[in-house]
């Protein structure tokens, strides 16, 4: 008879185990502009498997408090969080907005001890698109006509469908351009 643990069998156990330490959720946000005290976060996305999750300052109405929830959520990811610029924009805008708006906690520095992989560090640093490296790898978007420098616009005439749409693309084509370089360079990237 096999061995149980609060009603799970340990066989069962070991398994969902393994899959949340070698799990990937991608990662990526919105903003209205590059400029941390000035510029809002209005979207926050994630995606695990095939569930998408995202944090919408128009839902939400405090930007504060949809930082705070994203980054709660992500200290208590134990896989690899993968995107496009996370490290040298994403996180450190984050982190910027909420000690503008007064809310900066040392809890949310926890963030960088994650086990992340930056798709734009990896693949050179060197201000390249997302686009261009997902053209290569012959990876299309659904949505190719929305840009993220188009972004503070849809929010402003309220065209939020259109941050939601380009946020999901970003998401998706981060993963597969991930499981691409991953196939093509697997002694480079050993995880899944």
């Amino acid at each position: 008879m096999e061995e149980t643990m609060k009603g799970w069998r340990i066989t069962s156990l070991k398994f969902n185990l393994s899959y949340f330490l070698f799990m990937v959720v991608a990662f990526d946000i919105e903003t209205t502009g590059l400029n941390p005290y000035k510029s809002k976060v209005v979207l926050i996305g994630m995606k695990m498997e095939e569930e998408i999750r995202q944090w919408k300052l128009w839902e939400i109405s405090d930007e504060s408090k949809m930082i705070s929830e994203a980054l709660e959520k992500i200290i208590e990811i134990e896989g690899t969080i993968i995107g496009y610029n996370n490290l040298k924009f994403y996180v450190p805008f984050m982190l910027k907005r909420l000690e503008v708006l007064g809310n900066s906690t040392k809890e949310f520095w926890e963030v960088y001890n994650k086990k992340w992989f930056d798709l734009y560090q990896y693949l050179g640093n060197n201000y390249r698109s997302l686009s261009l490296w997902t053209s290569r790898a012959g990876i299309e978007k659904e949505h190719p006509e929305l840009r993220g420098r188009d972004m503070p616009t849809f929010f402003e005439t309220n065209r939020f469908e259109h941050i939601i749409n380009h946020n999901i693309d970003d998401l998706n084509t981060s993963v597969k351009l991930f499981k691409f370089l991953k196939e093509s360079n697997p002694e480079l990237i050993p995880f899944d």
